[in-house]
C-alpha cells in the first residue's frame, strides 16, 4: 500500500513536507560510521511510545522525541503531530550526550531515555526533571550496556535495553524495575544479530533490527530466535508498528533507505523515501495514517 504522509524533520527547527517516494539517498561512510557509534551529528532520535494523560500531561498524551545535537527531548501532540513543547527535557549536556530513545517507565511513574555516549539509561519524572540513573544501578558499567540505542518494555515491567559496542556488544540487556541487570533477554549474536538498534514487542515475538546483520531477526516471548523476518538494506533503525499491523522501519542508509514499511510476515510493502529526506532514524503512524519520521 502506497501512502502519501506527513513527515516531520527535525535539526534546529521544524517542518512540515510530504512523504512521498522518491530516489535514494547515499549516506557517506562517515556518515554511517557516526551513526553506529553516536559521535555527534545534527538530528533526533527515535520516537518514544505515547506518554499518557496524568501528572500535568495534557489530554491524549505526549509523543516524545530526543534530539540529540542540543541533548534534550521535545514533545509533539501523538494525534496531530504538532509541537508541544521543544524543551520538554531542556538541553542537559551534564546528563545526556546523544539521547537516542524516551519511553515511560513500567509503572508509569516517569520516563527513560536511552544516551548512547554515556552508555546508561537516564530516568526523568512526567515533568522532564532529571532523577538519576535508572540503569545499570550504580552508573556506567561498560561490562553491561555500551553504545546503547533502542529500548523495550516487557509486560512484566522489565526493561530491555540494545547494546552495540563493548564486552557484552550485540545483545540486548535486561534490567528490573529498580534498574538491576538481571542478564541478556537476546543473547550475543543469537541468531547472527550485529549492532542492534531497536527492539519492537509485539503480540508473539520481538523484532530486533540488526544494522551490521542488515535483518529484521525475530525472537519468542522467551528471547529465544526465530526466524528472521526479513533481510533489509542496510542500517534499521526505529521499528514501529502501524494501525493495520504492518511493520514499519526507518531505514538510515543503503539502497531502501527511507520508510520501509513491512506485511506483519515481512513482505515488503513500499520504501517512502522523498527526495527532501535522508538518514532516516524514527518513525511513528499518526492516527489519520500519516507518518512522522525523524532524520539526521
Amino acid at each position: 500500500m502506497l501512502r502519501i504522509a506527513d513527515s516531520l524533520i527535525m535539526s534546529a527547527c521544524a517542518i512540515v513536507c510530504t512523504l512521498a517516494l522518491g530516489t535514494a539517498h547515499a549516506q557517506t561512510g562517515s556518515a554511517i560510521a557516526s551513526e553506529m557509534s553516536g559521535a555527534e551529528i545534527a538530528g533526533p532520535g527515535a520516537t518514544s511510545a505515547v506518554v499518557p494523560h496524568g501528572a500535568g500531561i495534557p489530554a491524549g498524551g505526549l509523543l516524545l522525541i530526543p534530539e540529540s545535537t542540543n541533548d534534550r527531548v521535545m514533545a509533539f501532540d501523538p494525534v496531530t503531530g504538532d509541537l508541544v513543547n521543544a524543551d520538554y527535557i531542556p538541553a542537559d549536556s551534564t546528563n545526556l550526550s546523544t539521547p537516542i530513545h524516551a519511553i515511560l517507565k513500567g509503572d508509569g511513574s516517569g520516563f527513560l531515555v536511552s544516551d548512547q555516549i554515556n552508555d546508561v539509561v537516564q530516568e526523568y519524572d512526567l515533568t522532564g526533571t532529571y532523577v538519576g540513573v535508572f540503569a545499570p544501578t550504580g552508573g556506567v558499567d561498560n561490562s553491561i550496556l555500551d553504545n546503547v540505542r533502542g529500548m523495550e518494555m516487557r509486560p512484566n515491567g522489565n526493561l530491555l535495553v540494545t547494546v552495540g559496542g563493548g564486552t557484552n556488544a550485540d545483545a540486548v540487556a535486561e534490567f528490573d524495575a529498580s534498574g538491576n541487570y538481571l542478564g541478556n533477554f537476546i543473547a550475543n549474536g543469537a541468531a547472527g544479530l550485529v549492532s542492534p538498534f531497536d527492539a519492537l514487542l509485539r503480540s508473539n515475538d520481538y523484532l530486533v533490527g540488526g544494522i551490521t546483520s542488515d535483518q529484521i531477526h525475530s525472537y519468542d516471548l522467551s528471547g529465544a530466535a526465530n526466524p528472521d523476518l526479513v533481510a533489509i538494506n542496510t542500517f534499521p533503525e526505529q521499528i514501529a508498528l502501524a494501525a493495520n499491523g504492518n511493520i514499519l522501519v526507518a531505514n538510515f542508509s543503503g539502497t531502501e533507505e527511507g520508510v520501509v514499511e513491512y506485511t506483519p510476515t515481512g513482505t515488503l510493502v513500499g520504501i517512502y523515501d522523498p527526495a527532501a529526506l535522508g538518514g532516516y532514524r524514527g518513525v511513528y503512524e499518526l492516527p489519520d495514517g500519516n507518518i512522522l519520521t525523524t532524520n539526521g
